[in-house]
């Protein structure tokens, strides 16, 4: 008996066992497979998940059939920014959009009377809009939500204070409050064995600042001044938030480090400013570790030229890891390991007054990846040899000249929405990019349809090939201006395991150059439709004209660009698992408005 003598009922269990590109595969060289795999509602929600990015929850109890539905309905809307709904939120007066937060559904900011306001997103339109507010006695400096696993909303106050001590007399300090919540309810987490986490720091601290990360048990705190004045040491603390343990606390000179990323449940990222260093922690294990403690794997960014510095490094990645299960009114969510993460940075450059911006991507699995990869170059003794960007990054980067750097909520899951063009008075279109690389082998596929329909110019050549054209997903796009050359298939094996005679890359040029929709020029059967164009361009120089970095930056992180066919006049754009979120703006730069823009 072979495998395909199998009952289908048992080959259907089989097959959902295996990879989405040996289905893919298997789907390809039998017929008999191919009809299984085509009419089989399991095996079509299996490729449908896996092909989104996304996992699916068996605590729901929807059938297969109507989750594969909800799926379908949901990409196709993302797809072509065809919203089922567009809810206008009023915000509370005073809300600051520099302390703002938006994580699992939830969106939380701080007023400027230091109150904390969050509201859950609303995911249909009927549903009532909420502030809840909280109105602690001490100055809220930071906040934080892990919905998904923890149910918990932390709030960190700071209150400077005097104490007295024998030898040395009286000294001002701050006492740091870590308020532990239970979002739900708003009451102190049940799982808290201490509803508050206290410590003092030094009032060397004049404006102190708290970035949080949370996975598990443990809780991740790095403090730091903002004020810039006195320049006080960082401070990074690792408490379980459930016993009030300190695991870990570590100093560093002053901005060294600002915000961490969770990798996996045991390994945390750690940009390091001063350095240029992308550092990677292990999460201590109890008993606590309290005096051996460093990084063990470093990863460097791209070499800065003579004079210039690391402003800023703020890297976030959404979801964050952690057990979604108890949620069992959605059919599936997002795989948080294959999530994309965008790191935004500011150079501090001795040529101009300006700080020269820019935004690069990787995904959270590379990285996780190149710990084993490199195993080499860790080490739990001494510090680590960091392992040099010319040997990690190019192919797993994507680098971007995107310097707004006031919103870093714009990315979830492996999609990124992309700051709001220069628009006039009718606004501009929205733009998402998306890293998956499902994706972009789908667009390269349609493209070399649509570059066989064409047929060969005069001279033997596929027109679009000697053009430079745009890839496109539903149709192709007639010559924008941009010329290049094409992008050889050797060099697209660097990063995508796509081997297609005719797959095109976009042209160099400026990122919003590539970001236009189908408009008048385009073909008559494609006027009014979204474009998908996928940019695969390998070994992607960067555009450095202030001269920040000493050598060339190259990228090689293929993704896929669409624009909306629709005009929207927002001041910023974030992003959440199921909305875009539209931000306007007051002339004082508080936030007036929220629109929920929502997919599903």
């Amino acid at each position: 008996m072979t495998l395909l003598d199998l009952p289908p009922e048992i080959l259907t269990r089989v097959l959902l066992y295996v990879p989405f590109t040996s289905l893919m595969t298997c789907k390809a060289v039998s017929h008999h497979l191919q009809v299984l795999i085509t009419e089989s509602v399991e095996l079509q929600y299996y490729i449908h998940l896996s092909r989104s990015g996304l996992v699916d929850n068996p605590r729901c109890d929807l059938p297969i059939s109507e989750r594969l539905s909800w799926l379908l309905a949901r990409e196709r809307r993302w797809e072509e920014f065809d919203f089922d709904f567009d809810k206008i939120v009023e915000v509370p007066s005073r809300l600051q959009h520099n302390y703002t937060s938006l994580s699992g559904g939830y969106f939380s900011a701080i007023t400027e009377d230091e109150e904390s306001h969050y509201i859950r997103l609303p995911t249909a339109h009927f549903r009532e809009i909420k502030w809840q507010a909280v109105r602690p006695e001490k100055k809220i400096i930071s906040d934080g939500v892990w919905i998904y696993e923890q149910d918990l909303h932390i709030l960190i106050t700071a209150q400077k204070r005097t104490v007295h001590a024998n030898a040395t007399g009286p000294r001002a300090i701050y006492e740091i409050q870590v308020h532990l919540n239970q979002l739900s309810t708003g009451e102190p987490h049940p799982n808290a064995r201490r509803a508050t986490i206290s410590f003092d720091v030094r009032a060397e601290f004049e404006k102190p600042w708290i970035t949080s990360e949370c996975t598990g048990d443990n809780l991740v705190l790095v403090l730091c001044d903002l004020s810039g004045r006195i320049k006080p040491d960082d401070e990074m603390y690792i408490y379980d938030w459930k016993t009030g343990e300190l695991k870990l606390r570590h100093g560093a000179p002053f901005r060294s480090y600002n915000c961490p990323i969770i990798l996996t449940t045991h390994i945390f990222l750690l940009p390091n400013e001063r350095s240029g260093e992308l550092e990677c922690w292990r999460i201590p294990q109890s008993p606590p570790e309290l005096t051996h403690h460093q990084p063990f794997f470093v990863l460097s960014l791209p070499r800065l030229h003579s004079g210039n510095t690391f402003q800023s490094i703020d890297p976030r990645v959404e979801p964050n890891l952690g057990n979604r299960l108890s949620d069992a009114s959605k059919p599936f969510y997002t795989n948080p390991h294959h999530a994309i993460v965008i790191f935004m940075v500011l150079i501090r450059s001795s040529r101009i007054s300006l700080y020269p911006g820019f935004t690069f991507f990787i995904h959270r699995s590379s990285l996780v990846e190149y710990v084993d990869k490199f195993s080499a170059f860790a080490s739990f003794n001494h510090r680590p040899e960091p392992v040099p960007y010319d040997e990690w990054g190019p192919p797993v980067c994507r680098w971007l000249n995107v310097d707004d750097t006031s919103w870093i909520a714009t990315t979830f899951g492996q999609r990124y929405v992309a700051p709001p063009l220069e628009a006039g008075i009718d606004g501009a279109p929205l733009t998402i990019l998306d890293f998956n690389p499902v994706a972009v082998s789908e667009a390269l596929a349609v493209e070399k349809q649509c570059l066989k329909a064409r047929g060969p110019d005069d001279d033997g050549r596929n027109t679009a090939q000697n053009e430079g054209n745009e890839c496109t997903k539903g149709g192709s796009l007639k010559n924008n201006g941009e010329t290049g050359p094409g992008c050889k298939a050797k060099d697209q094996e660097m990063f995508l395991q796509v081997h297609e005679d005719n797959a095109q890359e976009i042209p160099p040029g400026p990122l919003m150059e590539k970001m236009k929709v189908c408009d008048s020029s385009c073909e008559p059967e494609l006027r009014g439709k979204v474009i998908t164009r996928a940019v695969t361009r390998a070994m992607d120089p960067l555009s450095d004209p202030n001269h920040c970095f000493e050598n060339t930056v190259y990228s090689s992180l293929p993704y896929t660009v669409r624009s909306s066919q629709v005009k929207y006049s927002f001041d910023a754009l974030l992003l959440d698992e199921e909305s875009i979120l539209g931000i306007r703006m007051t002339d004082s730069e508080r936030i007036k408005e929220i629109h929920v823009l929502h997919c599903g």
